[in-house]
């Protein structure tokens, strides 16, 4: 019987961050698009801020875990920009089922790289917007808060829009939204595929090297 070769792409540290992510950022979207239209009575618009409030505990919890991610998604180089401008082939694929050269890439591509970018800036200033908001609301300069609310709500709809286009090209790249959330592993073959220089400048590397 044939095995094909896996190797290790997402580590258990790596992988509890998404776990996190998922029972911190969901509810934080949920409820923020609740607070943001406010279609509901007075009682369940206060649950609401309680599960936001609970919610934006976990993802501090998660947060300290993206700096894992920053040298990897604030490098960039000419490949980047090859990438954007074919939209890394996906339009192609899903839209002609046609399949294109797409620039080689590292772990991450292109438009992983640009979400870990919005996720970790984003991110910093939901955490900072949300916490001088829930906690001393009182103390600060009227324009002060209105400021920290106008980029609280910004921030919070960006990476919620961007929610769904990661969540679908995650699914539609099977193997590794199964990696992610299981065990780690994907198939070599289409590690090579996806992230050839990744295998070949570190993967490849440690097996010589081990």
């Amino acid at each position: 019987m044939h095995h094909e070769l896996l190797i290790l792409k997402h580590p258990l540290r790596v992988r509890m961050f998404h776990y996190l992510l998922i029972v911190s950022f969901l509810p934080l979207a949920v409820t923020g698009v609740i607070l943001y239209f406010k279609p509901f009575g007075e009682s369940a618009m206060n649950l609401a801020m309680q599960i936001h409030a609970a919610a934006g505990a976990f993802f501090l919890l998660a947060f300290d875990r993206v700096l894992l991610f920053v040298k990897r998604v604030f490098t960039f180089s000419l490949d980047d920009v090859r990438w954007f401008a074919v939209l890394g082939g996906y339009p192609q694929k899903l839209l002609l089922g046609r399949k294109i050269s797409v620039p080689p890439m590292g772990k991450y591509n292109s438009g992983q790289k640009l979400f870990g970018i919005c996720v970790l800036i984003g991110g910093a200033v939901l955490i900072i917007s949300g916490l001088a908001l829930w906690a001393f609301p009182h103390l600060l300069p009227r324009a002060a808060t209105a400021y920290l609310g106008l980029l609280h709500t910004f921030f919070g709809w960006l990476l919620t829009l961007f929610l769904p286009v990661h969540l679908f090209l995650g699914v539609y790249m099977a193997d590794d939204f199964k990696a992610m959330i299981l065990h780690g592993r994907i198939p070599l073959a289409e590690a090579r595929e996806m992230s050839p220089c990744w295998v070949e400048k570190e993967v490849i590397a440690l097996s010589e090297n081990g």
